[in-house]
């Protein structure tokens, strides 16, 4: 009797391995610049909550979303935007945020809250959940040049004032450092089993992520997240249809303009392929400049100058407000004209 060979490799296994890990990754990026970098929750990846409801929140929104603006159309701004959009809006009938956000809001028109709209849903999710992830996942596997020009010439610059940033919120240095420093160090993991284990930079992104065909029972499955956490949380604060109208024009408007984006994208060039790939090195430096910048901060706020954490969240409130209010006009534009 022939011996039975147990080494022989199953490409196809494989393959599923792969993307699967790649999901989970993805979905890790998103949640860390969402949550970690403004202190939202310090950490999501080792609680319960974060484990059942953070990652499978982000990691849904961003593979259904991706896939779609994959799949298609292009990976443009315009488009990714306008997807991200769609993800913030989570914040009306699941969080509840954009009515009642449990901080107080500073202005309501038609019971929504303006600001609320303009940072949380127009800024933060499309930027920081979906397009920063997106941009740092595509360094990671293809190279499509997704990033903003001015992150990817002043990294360091950057990820210094994504400390500062987190400083704003933290409540101690000590859950500063340790926020970003098990945070950072468990996503330099999964990259650096991404690159060596499924050498995952030699991968197109788009066939990485979810095909028609997946999308649909992950949409499901998003649906029903929506159903199941939407009627949990805060029902209390789920206002009366007259201010809900306004957030159905919102989907309505933005699921228009993505329609109209994606169709448009077909029509045009490829995206850029960069050449410059992250090196795990110069990612772990990046992750210590954002660990220290943090809890300097967040020390300086404590001990030093407490007024530190109200005025960063102004001066992040009133550039989030001209930066969505800018975007939106901008993809709009691009989607609605030839």
């Amino acid at each position: 009797m022939r011996p039975i060979n147990t080494h022989i490799k199953h490409p196809r296994s494989e393959q599923g391995m792969r993307r699967y890990f790649f999901w989970f990754l993805l979905a890790s990026l998103s949640v860390f610049f969402a949550e970690v970098t403004v202190a939202s929750y310090l950490y999501p990846y080792f609680t319960p909550w974060g484990i059942i409801s953070l990652l499978p929140l982000y990691g849904l929104h961003t593979l259904v979303l991706a896939g779609i603006a994959y799949r298609f159309g292009r990976p443009r701004f315009e488009t990714l935007y306008l997807a991200g959009i769609l993800l913030g809006l989570y914040e009306a009938y699941i969080t509840k945020v954009v009515w009642n956000p449990e901080w107080g809001s500073f202005l309501k028109i038609g019971g929504v809250g303006i600001f609320e709209v303009l940072v949380v849903v127009l800024f933060w999710h499309p930027f920081m959940s979906f397009i920063i992830p997106v941009g740092v996942a595509e360094l990671l596997t293809s190279g499509r040049k997704i990033l903003p020009d001015i992150v990817l010439s002043h990294p360091y610059i950057t990820t210094a004032l994504l400390g500062i940033v987190e400083s704003s919120n933290a409540p101690t240095p000590l859950h500063s450092l340790l926020s970003t420093f098990s945070s950072s160090a468990f996503l330099i993991i999964l990259i650096y089993l991404w690159l060596e284990r499924f050498k995952g930079g030699r991968h197109d992104m788009k066939e990485l992520l979810p095909t028609s065909k997946e999308l649909k029972p992950l949409f499901i499955v998003l649906l029903a997240y929506y159903i199941i956490f939407g009627s949990l949380l805060r029902r209390e604060a789920l206002p009366k249809v007259s201010a809900q109208a306004p957030i159905w024009l919102l989907y309505a408007a933005t699921f228009f303009l993505l329609y109209c984006a994606l169709k448009k994208s077909r029509e045009h060039g490829k995206i850029e392929i960069m050449e410059y790939r992250p090196e795990l090195r110069r990612l772990t430096e990046l992750a210590g400049v954002f660990i220290v910048s943090a809890t300097v901060s967040t020390s300086i706020k404590t001990f030093v100058l407490p007024e530190l954490g109200v005025a960063v969240i102004m001066a992040l409130w009133a550039f989030a407000s001209v930066i969505a209010v800018v975007s939106l006009l901008k993809s709009a534009k691009w989607a609605l004209t030839r």
